[in-house]
């Protein structure tokens, strides 16, 4: 007894003196993952569309009886094209992307044991890349829903129109039908706007796809939202897609440009075929002497050709101004008229090529095309020194042969309360040759000339509160953000007031909306709101004073999925066969889960190393206290004490 009773305080002795050594235990813990079986479904509006495809519930049935039936041997999830998670599907998705449900399977599970993915579909896609022979790391199981059989339909199928009309202008919308079935019978095709008819054609359907022109008139101003219909025929699979949606944006006019000089010259030309080219601008060409002196005398923009020449053109006034230099230029009057720039001349003149600013912030060039200011040929400036002052950025550098200056060739001023570009030298016509024999187009020329005249007719905003949306053009199902900012007197951002908003629908129907803004937040949330024309009023006050800003913005219901209701099950047995997956037509997806229960796919074990400090053990405490409990109930027990 006294040798066990000495054991056992040798033995708590001992695990204490262990603790404060502190001893670290290396422990290997294997952890098992079971395979993963994603079930990845077409949710789309074609799945459903007609009345011989599978139905809702059948699919959803099929679903959960794979859940039902490998949930003891698999983990199952779920992915949808719309991105909800749910195992109960509603198939209202408005596009199908399958190479983006695909790759999505492939991020999020790319580090996971996935034992085989399982795509429902009808294999017809209408947005992204096809999935034939794109490479996984796991088999795909298709399952086709659907129907392949050919409908017996007409469809809409496709509509063109400018997105942007004049106000007063007739404008073209070009409409593509489709069908199968009813050859030679006579169907009709309007266009209505708000219940009101506006045109329509009788057409004889003798083609598979039929073009038809309607021309309309733009006589009022605002987003416009023309609906097409085709008048329904017994027997048709789908009545989805015999109507669309167009929407127009009418403006009330063109903005206007005026080009002055003192003569004749082919830059004048080439700037204004540009301009002409678009139906934006409406130009106007005044040279003394040669044409007439217009009546107008307010523009968008003017471009003055050999500027100041001296020549007295009269008061016109403009939002922005385009100054061009040339030989007739008098530099001692250009010092007057502008601050930004001045010129040491020493002399004579300087053949010098464009060179590109990289940093240029006020618009942007396409980089692919800024490579073709290598071949435009050189045009003549002053030759001195060139000295700018206040907000002035450069777009183009001077360049003499293979070196960049830092002098200006086109720069840009902008004070927020008057804009000009300034372009140091002519000859500018050449440079629209080089690019028309050398490119056969002159897409950088005409960038250049566009964006300058656009950047400059741009009305400054002195306003003290603004509200817009964040986009003019929205899709069905999109979340609607409208933007405010109110500012104080100098200009500056402030923050704490009470804005509100009235939404107001087609029908006439009104939604208020209000909120205090801040830092955090100073946007309208609304939420997905149905397919329409919206007008907005946006109201609140700035130091007393009540400012107020309204407009428009357009939610667009998107009908690709009506278009082709011929299920394609080629794709998705290529699909299956190039994964080492299978394909079953829905009929048959009863065998599809009894080979997935038979199927090798393999749980995976995970060993990981693990530092186990002794002293963190709390048996290790548990048996010194047993130790030195026993010893003493022993030694009370026996006398011993």
């Amino acid at each position: 007894m006294n040798i066990l009773m000495g054991f056992l305080r040798f033995a708590a002795f001992f695990l204490i003196t262990l603790l404060l050594l502190n001893p670290i235990l290396q422990l290997f813990v294997n952890t098992e993952e079971q395979p993963i079986i994603i079930m990845a479904v077409d949710d789309s509006e074609s799945i459903t569309a007609r009345s011989s495809s599978p139905q809702p519930a059948d699919i959803n049935a099929f679903i959960h009886s794979v859940g039902q039936n490998l949930s003891d041997q698999y983990q199952i999830n779920h992915i949808q094209l719309s991105g909800r998670n749910s195992d109960t599907i509603t198939f209202s998705s408005k596009t199908t992307n399958l190479s983006e449900l695909m790759n999505s399977v492939t991020n999020i599970y790319e580090d996971q044991n996935v034992g085989a993915v399982v795509l429902l579909s009808d294999g017809v896609i209408n947005q992204g890349q096809s999935i034939s022979y794109q490479p996984f790391k796991f088999p795909v199981y298709s399952v086709g829903l659907g129907d392949t059989i050919p409908p017996k339909d007409i469809a809409i199928q496709s509509i063109r129109a400018n997105k942007v009309a004049y106000q007063g202008n007739k404008f073209p919308v070009y409409i593509t039908l489709s069908q199968k079935g009813f050859r030679n019978e006579q169907i009709e095709v309007s266009i209505t706007e708000s219940g009101k008819r506006l045109a329509q054609q009788e057409v004889t359907l003798d083609n598979e796809i039929i073009g038809l022109n309607f021309l309309l008139e733009s006589d009022k101003a605002g987003l416009r939202r023309l609906n097409v219909s085709v008048s329904q025929k017994e027997g048709e699979s789908t009545y989805a897609n015999n109507s669309q949606q167009v929407y127009i944006d009418v403006i009330e006019g063109k903005d206007k440009v005026l080009i002055i000089a003192p003569a004749p010259h082919p830059d004048i030309n080439a700037i204004r075929s540009v301009l002409n080219q678009t139906a934006n601008y409406e130009t106007t060409l005044y040279i003394p002497g040669i044409y007439p002196k217009p009546k107008d005398t307010k523009f968008d923009v003017i471009i003055e050709h050999q500027a100041f020449s001296g020549t007295r053109y009269g008061d016109f006034e403009s939002t922005g101004q385009w100054f061009i230099m040339g030989n007739r230029t008098n530099l001692r009057l250009m010092t007057g008229q502008i601050n930004y720039l001045g010129i040491n001349v020493k002399g004579g003149k300087d053949m010098v090529k464009s060179s590109l600013n990289a940093d240029f912030s006020k618009f942007k060039l396409d980089p692919d095309l800024s490579n073709r200011l290598d071949d435009y040929p050189p045009i003549q400036v002053p030759f001195g020194e060139y000295q700018l002052a206040g907000p002035v950025e450069n777009l183009f550098y001077q360049q003499v042969g293979s070196i960049t200056t830092t002098k200006p060739l086109m720069c840009f001023f902008d004070d927020g309360t008057q804009k000009s570009a300034l372009l140091t030298g002519s000859g500018i016509w050449q440079w629209k040759l080089q690019e028309a024999g050398s490119e056969e187009n002159i897409e950088l020329f005409k960038s250049v000339v566009l964006k300058t005249v656009q950047y400059l007719s741009i009305k400054v905003n002195k306003n003290k509160f603004a509200a817009k949306p964040r986009e003019t053009n929205y899709q069905i199902g999109d979340r609607v953000f409208i933007d405010t900012e109110t500012y104080n007197d100098i200009y500056e951002r402030s923050y704490g007031h009470t804005i509100k908003l009235t939404l107001t629908d087609e029908n006439g129907r009104q939604t208020n909306y209000e909120m205090v803004d801040s830092q955090v937040n100073s946007s309208f949330n609304l939420g997905s709101l149905p397919a329409g024309v919206y007008q907005y009023k946006a109201q609140t006050e700035v130091e007393g004073k009540t400012y107020s800003q309204s407009g428009s913005f357009v939610i667009k219901d998107i009908q690709l999925e009506n278009i082709n209701l011929t299920a394609d099950h080629h794709l998705l047995q290529s699909v299956s066969k190039n994964s080492g997956g299978k394909y079953y037509p829905f009929d048959k997806s009863s065998n599809l889960i009894s080979d997935l229960e038979s199927a090798s796919f393999k749980n995976i074990i995970h060993t990981a190393k693990q530092d186990f400090p002794l002293i963190n053990s709390i048996w290790v405490i548990v048996l010194i206290g047993i130790f030195l409990g026993a010893e003493w109930f022993l030694r009370k027990f026996l006398g011993a004490y």
